[in-house]
């Protein structure tokens, strides 16, 4: 009988000691999460060489008459923690779920980009942010925005989400609407001379007198404009 009892106990004993498998972030993630990475030297490199471009553009335009159109989410914001709630459960991306983690308001900022933006409104610029948030998110982005320390006004002039249920995701119609959004707030026939982003479709369709800038965001979301996603690409 005690020789049951203790076997009872052995087994009891195990199974309480057996632990749930250790989560693995799919690459992208873990190399934009993990400290110790080179994604946010990456990011860093990527403002600085967007710096040097918009002050040589500077020196030889109007005060106010040129502006750069930034993507917001994996270029201004970063959502990897939404992306790591959704993978430790085994789920994928859902607009209810991303929803209720805009909605949260505590994405964090993507390196470089506050002295990028700091830069270009020293150098007389003004700045655009152009996402496919809709527009029901709005308020939560300018409020995580003004969490980061970003205002508008101050930071930057314009904020154009993506009209919900009907809008479509491609941006050029909004970046059409940027000069004249400008132009409303007092700043006529301004330029947008540069485009930063994540993704392929964060910049004209048609090539123009423009540069774009790409952040790896290490293929996480969408169809990222980085030729090889991840580290040290």
């Amino acid at each position: 009988m005690r020789l049951l009892v203790s076997a009872l106990i052995l087994g009891v004993s195990a199974c309480a000691t057996v632990s749930e498998p250790e989560f693995t972030p799919s690459p992208g993630v873990a190399w934009v999460s993990g400290e110790g990475t080179s994604w946010a030297s990456e990011a860093e490199e990527i403002f600085a060489a967007a710096t040097e471009y918009v002050l040589a553009e500077a020196a030889n335009r109007p005060e106010n008459s040129w502006a750069v159109a930034l993507d917001v989410d994996e270029t201004v914001i970063n959502n990897v923690e939404y992306q790591m709630r959704r993978e430790m459960l085994g789920l994928s991306y859902t607009s209810e779920s991303w929803y209720e983690w805009t909605q949260e308001e505590t994405a964090t900022i993507v390196p470089g980009v506050a002295d990028f933006l700091d830069a270009v409104n020293t150098a007389g610029g003004l700045v655009a942010f152009v996402t496919n948030r809709s527009d029901a998110e709005q308020l939560a982005t300018e409020n995580n925005l003004a969490n980061l320390g970003l205002y508008r006004g101050e930071d930057f002039q314009v904020l154009l989400t993506r009209a919900r249920p009907g809008g479509v995701s491609e941006k050029d119609a909004r970046y059409e609407l940027v000069p004249g959004m400008l132009a409303v707030q007092g700043y006529p026939d301004v330029e947008i001379i540069a485009y930063l982003g994540d993704n392929v479709g964060d910049k004209p369709a048609e090539a123009g007198d423009w540069e774009f800038f790409c952040i790896d965001q290490g293929a996480m979301y969408g169809d990222p404009c980085a030729a090889i996603p991840g580290p040290g690409q």
